[in-house]
């Protein structure tokens, strides 16, 4: 997807969808010459293939965002732990 954080687009798109849904409904009860178009099969297969594609950027960018967390807990753990250190030689009594 084109922005890192994109729900709020996708968040519009199902109101839309469960919108258009109820019209639907709506339009076959009140009036009387509506007849629905039927969906297709490439219609369907574009729908799911953009399902698909949307899963699988979101599974790739939270893979890399656990990398990056990753990375970032051992580097801070390693700052800790020489911290700690520096600390104990600190309080170390002197040699004698």
């Amino acid at each position: 997807m084109r922005f890192p954080n994109d729900t709020a687009f996708h968040l519009r798109m199902a109101a839309l969808l469960v919108a258009s849904l109820f019209l639907e409904h709506l339009a076959n009860t009140r009036l009387e010459h509506w007849s629905a178009p039927q969906i297709g099969v490439v219609t369907f297969v574009l729908g799911l293939t953009w399902v698909v594609l949307f899963a699988a950027h979101y599974g790739n960018e939270l893979q890399r965002r656990i990398r990056v967390l990753e990375d970032k807990l051992e580097r801070t753990s390693e700052l800790a732990e020489m911290l700690a250190e520096q600390t104990r030689q600190r309080r170390a009594l002197p040699p004698m």
